[in-house]
Order: structure tokens, then C-alpha cells, then sequence
């Protein structure tokens, strides 16, 4: 379980901090200073998303197969699990390269793409760190009861 907290914290962490970091490049006055900022969150992307991602989510699935909690017998770890799912592939397969893009046409310091362009991970970091606080509400909170089963016949 506390490898499951761990991960889990740490890439809500990690999500914040590359929010932050593509939020002062995104204001900054000057390209140096954006090219620095995007580099680090770029950083954070290249070494800590994929395995914090790929850790709470496999962690989540042996904690709820490993235990009374199950996989489908709560609506909060069903939905938990979809926001992971949603999670893990939206954070390796669009969101970090975006940053990572972000930050490989920023490199040379003198010249920032479009407000739009720098705009877009901003935005997608937000929805992505929305749900990912959302999930950790739903651990804390465990809303919405027990998944009902059909009764068996016989």
C-alpha cells in the first residue's frame, strides 16, 4: 500500500511541478528564461512520469485485487481505475510530449512559438492534474457504495 501512496503522491507532485514550471515559461518576459523553465519541466517528464504513472497504477491493481476493496465491487475504485487508465496513457502519450516538444523548440533561447502553442500544455497539465486530485478524493472519500450485482438464479 505504500508503494501505492508513494507513486501516487509523487505524480500528482511531479504534474504540479511541470504545471508550474510550463506556467512561468508561459509568462515569462523573455525566451531565455521560458527555455529555462520548459527545459526542467521537460526534465521532470523525461524521469519521473512514466515510471510514477506505470507504478500507481500497477500498484492499484494488485492493492484492489489484493484485498476486500476488489477491482468492480466499489464504484470508487472502478472509476479510480478509469481515471488512472485515462492518466497513464494521456500523460506518456500526450502530455509529456508536448513538454517535451515545448521545450525542444524553446532550446535555443531566442524565439517562443505562438501564446496558443505554449498555451496548450498549460492547459492539458490543468485537466490532468484535475483528475488526478480527483482520484486522490475518491481514495479518501470512497464515495458511491457498492457496485450491485445481479442476483443469481437457481
Amino acid at each position: 500500500m505504500s508503494a501505492h501512496v508513494v507513486a501516487s503522491v509523487g505524480w500528482l507532485g511531479v504534474h504540479g511541478g511541470v504545471l508550474a514550471l510550463v506556467v512561468t515559461g508561459l509568462a515569462a518576459e523573455s525566451p531565455g528564461a521560458a527555455a529555462g523553465a520548459y527545459a526542467g519541466a521537460a526534465q521532470l517528464v523525461r524521469l519521473l512520469v512514466l515510471p510514477l504513472s506505470l507504478t500507481a497504477l500497477v500498484t492499484g491493481l494488485v492493492l484492489s485485487l489484493g484485498t476486500p476493496w476488489g477491482l468492480f465491487r466499489h464504484y470508487w475504485v472502478a472509476l479510480k481505475l478509469v481515471f488512472t487508465a485515462l492518466l497513464v496513457a494521456g500523460s506518456n502519450l500526450s502530455l509529456g510530449p508536448m513538454v517535451l516538444d515545448l521545450a525542444a523548440a524553446t532550446a535555443d533561447g531566442s524565439v517562443l512559438p505562438s501564446d496558443l502553442d505554449r498555451a496548450r500544455p498549460a492547459i492539458a497539465l490543468s485537466v490532468a492534474l484535475t483528475l488526478l486530485l480527483a482520484s486522490t478524493l475518491l481514495s479518501t472519500v470512497k464515495p458511491f457504495g457498492r457496485i450491485r450485482t445481479p442476483a443469481r438464479a437457481g
